[in-house]
């Protein structure tokens, strides 16, 4: 006598309406579904495993490489923030964080913890609020990283980490000069001459007059602290503008700060 299957009808309407990610259930799998067949069905049961386990695994891998996308492209624009050079470097970093969120126009604290009278005065607070980030001005270089890691990890490490110089900064862009690192078409798209018209109202010392050579950028412009008057180390009438500093003032906070030259 043949016994018909309870699910025969479960299983013909999922012939006909399958349901999704359903890839198998009871005994229809094989021509013979409508009747019992007790161990002849183990190679169907390892027959239909294999198939839903493989499509299961197809949807999780999908959904692992997914979030690892999401993650990595997540990660990547964090990796551009100052929070995560201040997150992975910690104690280094700690300093130069406010220098990057201060308020041009208010008074702030630079990466020695010294009163700046204006932020602006510090780049990283004039760059941020033009969208600037960390990786527009530092490229990290893998020898210098494993450097300040492993003084890190050994607790040899300055705190805050050195400032770089312009010839650090340059030479990591594979730039050949400071000009190009500072006025290229993505930040001060225009030259020295142009450079110089700008501070014409400074009167006949003019920073930006090439009167003893031309100066590198950063002799004046400092972005972790407040910029200086170069100008002012030999002529003691040349303009400070506000919340800059002159270059007597800013010898003096290097020193206190162990800075040498």
């Amino acid at each position: 006598m043949r016994i018909y299957n309870p699910v025969i009808k479960l299983a013909k309407s999922v012939i006909a309406d399958p349901i999704p990610n359903l890839y198998s259930a009871g005994e229809f799998g094989s021509v013979r579904f409508d009747i019992y067949n007790g161990g002849g069905n183990l190679g169907e049961c390892c027959a239909f495993s294999r198939i839903a386990v493989r499509n299961v695994l197809g949807i999780t891998l999908g959904c692992v490489v997914a979030v690892l996308v999401v993650a990595g492209a997540g990660f990547m624009v964090w990796h551009e923030q100052p929070s995560f050079c201040n997150a992975i470097c910690h104690d280094p970093m700690d300093p130069y964080l406010p220098t990057f969120e201060a308020t041009p126009s208010e008074p702030a604290t630079d990466k020695w913890g010294n009163e700046v009278e204006d932020a602006g005065s510090m780049l990283a607070a004039v760059h941020n609020q033009v969208g600037k980030t960390c990786m527009d001005c530092h490229v990290p270089q893998l020898d210098e990283q494993m450097t300040e890691g492993m003084e890190w990890v050994t607790g040899s490490y300055d705190s805050p980490l050195a400032e770089r110089t312009a010839t650090q900064l340059v030479e990591a862009r594979g730039l050949e000069s400071s000009d190009e690192f500072c006025m290229n078409t993505s930040c001060h798209p225009y030259g020295r001459d142009e450079l110089e018209k700008k501070t014409a109202w400074m009167g006949k010392i003019n920073p930006h007059t090439p009167q003893h050579g031309e100066q590198k950028c950063t002799t004046c412009h400092k972005a972790h602290r407040a910029s200086v008057n170069y100008c002012t180390q030999c002529h003691t009438d040349a303009i400070v503008p506000d919340g800059r500093l002159s270059y007597t003032d800013s010898k003096l906070l290097e020193e206190a700060a162990g800075i040498n030259g």
